[in-house]
């Protein structure tokens, strides 16, 4: 897929609950986590849409943000809100809090996203990574009635569309950084990560 032609969107907007701060800010190799991540998936995207509830906290990176339609919604709002805005039909949304980004993989996501409405990575035992996934905009009116029925999760999208899921186990490179301990473990690690 041609940068040209897809979006990334980065979920900032998560209460932090587990981190108890906030994690795109969270310093790693000089600057905040969220740049970190910005500077590794740019090459691969004309456009880059912060979703976040605080707007203004992300002007430094001189992005589009958008703010949920309805806060306190979850994910699905998030995703809803920036897809809505996205100057593509193919979109990567990714979490704030995963540093390291193997761009192999990445493209593998995109690529099948051309012939697939979610192509979204699952592990062996059935769990998946939606916030590491490509969603198409024709997705839009699924989300919408899916919301207004008080479904917030969204696993409940994938047989209702075209989905294509992609094994996960043995990326041995991803990692959620969901505590201050998962933090503080990351950055103990040698430097020649993942």
């Amino acid at each position: 897929m041609n940068r040209d032609s897809v979006s990334a969107i980065i979920l900032a907007g998560g209460q932090s609950r587990r981190m108890q701060t906030e994690k795109s800010m969270l310093p790693l190799d000089g600057r905040a986590l969220i740049e970190t991540i910005v500077a590794q998936i740019s090459p691969y995207f004309s456009e880059v849409i912060i979703s976040a509830v605080a707007r203004d906290r992300f002007t430094f990176l001189g992005l589009p943000t958008v703010a949920d339609e309805t806060p306190g919604q979850g994910p699905l709002m998030a995703i809803l809100s920036a897809l809505r805005v996205s100057a593509h039909a193919n979109n990567f949304v990714l979490a704030c809090d995963i540093p390291f980004i193997h761009a192999p993989f990445l493209l593998e996501i995109l690529h099948l996203a051309e012939a697939h409405d979610i192509v979204v990575p699952r592990y062996r035992d059935g769990k998946f990574e939606p916030l590491f996934a490509a969603y198409n905009r024709c997705l839009i009116p699924l989300i919408e009635k899916q919301i207004q029925s008080g479904d917030r999760k969204i696993s409940s999208l994938f047989p209702l569309c075209r989905t294509k899921f992609v094994a996960m186990d043995g990326q041995k490179w991803f990692r959620n950084l969901n505590t201050i301990q998962e933090y503080h473990d990351y950055l103990r690690q040698d430097k020649n990560r993942p």
